[in-house]
């Protein structure tokens, strides 16, 4: 008796304090991502107005939205694949090069192939001078993140996420003080051209980096290593996945865009801050389940520590949103006010539903690793185009339906609610199915 109390106390024992550290590392950057777009975007609606702000919005949904489409997401297939490569062979960091060269070449693939078609249109006229030129700014910045994700991976194959963390907090402030100085000096284009410029040198950084430390700690990279058979099928339904998951953020305001127009597109993009702040908590945790998760897997330890982890991410979440509401509920609408000025202060009812579906998400936030760190990626994409189609259709009918931008906004926002309620029921109802299948299963 004495020894199943003392390995109760030991599976409940708090995060230690390299956890906390990294967590906090990673939480910091996740913030400062949010936080310091939302206040360029701030002096932006401030100064441009919400006609011009909400062009330059579309503009980057647009690019946002292609490069979802065209990302193999080979983050993912790094950290699955990498350690069981290294565990057979040996050739772990090979792989890894490999698969970061190619995602670098898919990236400027995708960026010549978009510009190329935009100067098309705009030869054609079916764009103007302006927003082409907004265009292919967005698509430059976008285009040079197209390796952030694998790149990234390395950090946490190396067991470096807090490292990461503090990179991406410098990064997130350079491309700050880029954007920012661009609008004060020259206006919208400006802004676009310093967040192109922040990207592309990030992209160096992140490359070089992320390259040194992963051959240091699994060696060098001197032998050609062939593609895991299962590899393509797994690559393929995880990219088709975070594309899925990018419509329902960037693809939501391309198609507010073209519904309702540049101040639908403005009001969604304020309200959802604080959901987008919320959400950046949960990111954090997911990448440190991820790697715990495939070593678990690939060290045949079983489904006890799994579930572990998944029952302490739930607990935390559901805590932590429900304080994040009660703080929010009585305070939002003096914010946003005194953020974007008093005409924007009635958003605050729309910005409060938001938050509260990305707190019930957060709740389940482990299910956008679970599945990839199984190599059951099918489950994800099939949950995420759901809730893909799901929020596209209620986004549809609040436009037709609705008087204007603000009566549409509100109803989307409740309708993403509803969205959010089910697919946390959802993976909550799975959970035990999932976790009884043998962890050799997956292997």
């Amino acid at each position: 008796m004495v020894n199943t109390l003392g390995r109760t106390v030991h599976r409940m024992r708090p995060p230690g304090g390299r956890q906390l550290r990294t967590f906090a590392s990673l939480t910091a950057a996740g913030l400062g991502e949010a936080v310091l777009p939302t206040l360029s975007l701030i002096a932006l609606v401030r100064l441009t107005g919400s006609e011009t702000s909400g062009q330059v919005i579309f503009a980057q949904s647009v690019a946002t939205v292609w490069f979802l489409l065209c990302d193999p997401c080979l983050e993912n297939a790094a950290q699955r694949f990498v350690p069981i490569e290294q565990q057979r062979s040996g050739r772990g960091s090979a792989l890894f090069m490999r698969l970061i060269h190619l995602d670098v070449a898919i990236g400027v693939a995708a960026t010549g192939l978009s510009l190329t078609a935009l100067l098309t249109a705009r030869l054609l006229e079916h764009v103007s001078d302006e927003f082409a030129l907004m265009l292919a700014l967005a698509i430059v910045a976008r285009g040079a993140m197209a390796s952030y994700g694998t790149a990234g991976a390395a950090f946490a194959l190396t067991d470096r996420l807090r490292a990461l963390g503090s990179l991406r907090t410098r990064c997130a402030l350079l491309s700050f003080g880029l954007s920012l100085g661009g609008l004060l000096l020259g206006g919208p284009l400006l802004y676009l051209a310093g967040q192109a410029a922040g990207a592309l040198v990030m992209a160096v950084v992140f490359y070089l980096l992320a390259t040194r430390g992963l051959v240091a700690e699994l060696g060098p990279a001197v032998a050609r290593v062939r593609l895991p058979s299962d590899m393509v099928a797994f690559t393929v339904k995880t990219s088709l996945g975070t594309s899925v998951a990018g419509i329902s953020d960037s693809g939501i305001l391309t198609l507010a865009g073209l519904l309702g127009g540049p101040n639908l597109v403005t009001i969604l993009k304020i309200a959802s801050a604080p959901g987008r702040f919320y959400a950046n908590l949960a990111v954090p945790v997911a990448a440190m389940l991820y790697p715990r998760i495939v070593r678990a897997v690939t060290a045949g330890a079983g489904t006890a520590p799994i579930r572990r982890d998944i029952a302490r991410t739930a607990l935390l979440f559901t805590v932590a949103g429900a304080a994040t509401l009660a703080v929010a509920l009585p305070t939002t609408d003096a914010v946003i006010g005194m953020a974007y000025g008093a005409q924007y202060a009635h958003i605050g009812v729309v910005a409060v539903v938001l938050l509260g579906a990305a707190c019930v998400k957060g709740a389940v936030c482990w299910s956008n690793v679970l599945p990839l760190a199984l190599g059951r990626p099918g489950w994800r994409l099939a949950y995420l185009s759901a809730e893909g189609v799901m929020l596209l259709g209620v986004l549809l009918a609040a436009a037709w339906t609705a008087s204007g931008p603000f009566q549409a906004s509100r109803c989307f926002a409740w309708g993403a609610l509803a969205v959010a309620v089910l697919g946390t029921g959802f993976w909550i109802a799975s959970l035990r199915h999932i976790t009884d299948l043998k962890c050799s299963d997956f292997r």
